[in-house]
C-alpha cells in the first residue's frame, strides 16, 4: 500500500497525522461518490483500531490511539457511533474541512485501493490544487451502481428543479437518503421518482389548490403510499410528453 500526505497538514499537524488524515480523506471521499455512511450532514469512515493497526503496520496501537487523540483535541477528527447494534462500540471518523487547507488529491485509483501519487508527483488544477471533487467523481464513475439510479442528493436536486411549485427541499438529511434508498430496494427507479416529481408540479390538489392550502413536499413524495397514488394518477396530473425531435434524426454525444 502506498502512503502519502500533505506537507502543509504535516507542518500544522504532524507527519504521522498528515498521513493519516489524507487516508481519512480518501475513505470518505469514496463514500461520498457512492453515498455511503451519511449521517447529520456528513459523510463518515469507520474502522476498529485493531483493523487500522493493519491498515498501518507501521504504528504500533498506542500511536494509533495517540494520533487520533490528538487530531480530536484540535478538532479536526470527529468521531461518532452509528452502529445498529448497541453493543457495537466501532466508532465512525469524519474530518472538520474547515481546520485543513485544501490538499492535493491523487489523479489515480489503483484496483487494491490505495492511493497513490501521479507519475510527476502533481498533476495539479491551474490554481495549484486538486479539488477533493475531482476523486469523488472519478470515484463514482468507477463504483458507479449496476442499476443505474442516480443519488438521493442529485435526486433531491432534480426535485427542487421540476417542482418549482412546492416547497423546497434544503438538505439532504439521513432521513431522507434512507428512504430514496429504500423505494430504490424495492425496485422504483429514478426514472419513475422523477416522473412523479413532474405529476405533482402538475397536480393542483398537490400544489396548494385544495381545501386545505396544503401542498406535497420531498417527504411526502417519498412515502410509497403517497408515492403510488400520485403515479396512478390519483392527485391528477401528467407526466409531461417527451419532446418531439423537430430536426430529424441526430447524433446525440
Amino acid at each position: 500500500m502506498i502512503y502519502h500526505f500533505d506537507g502543509q497538514i504535516a507542518s500544522m499537524y504532524g507527519v504521522d497525522e498528515a498521513v493519516f488524515i489524507a487516508m481519512l480523506q480518501f475513505w470518505i471521499a469514496k463514500n461520498e461518490a457512492n453515498d455511503r455512511h451519511f449521517h447529520d450532514g456528513r459523510y463518515w469512515t469507520y474502522n476498529s483500531i485493531r483493523a487500522m493497526e493493519r491498515l498501518f503496520p507501521f504504528w504500533s496501537k498506542h500511536q494509533i490511539e495517540r494520533i487520533i487523540r490528538n487530531l480530536k483535541k484540535q478538532g479536526v477528527v470527529l468521531t461518532a457511533n452509528y452502529s445498529r447494534e448497541s453493543h457495537d462500540r466501532t466508532l465512525f471518523y469524519t474530518l472538520d474541512e474547515s481546520k485543513l487547507p485544501i490538499s492535493p488529491f491523487c489523479s489515480e485509483v489503483s484496483p487494491n485501493g490505495d492511493s497513490p501519487l501521479s507519475p510527476n508527483g502533481d498533476n495539479l488544477s491551474p490554481n495549484g490544487e486538486m479539488y477533493k471533487e475531482q476523486l469523488i467523481t472519478q470515484l463514482k464513475e468507477e463504483e458507479e451502481k449496476p442499476d443505474g439510479n442516480i443519488k438521493p442528493l442529485e435526486l433531491m436536486e432534480r426535485y427542487n428543479t421540476i417542482c418549482t411549485s412546492l416547497p423546497q427541499a434544503v438538505k439532504l438529511t439521513e432521513k431522507r437518503a434512507k428512504a430514496v434508498r429504500q423505494l430504490y430496494a424495492r425496485g422504483y427507479t429514478s426514472e419513475q421518482l422523477i416522473d412523479v416529481f413532474h405529476r405533482a408540479q402538475a397536480s393542483s390538489f398537490c400544489t396548494g389548490v385544495n381545501d386545505r392550502g396544503w401542498k406535497a413536499e420531498f417527504d411526502w413524495l417519498m412515502n410509497e403510499n403517497n408515492l403510488v397514488k400520485v403515479l396512478e394518477g390519483k392527485y391528477g396530473g401528467t407526466a409531461p410528453a417527451p419532446p418531439a425531435n423537430k430536426g430529424g434524426a441526430f447524433e446525440q454525444w
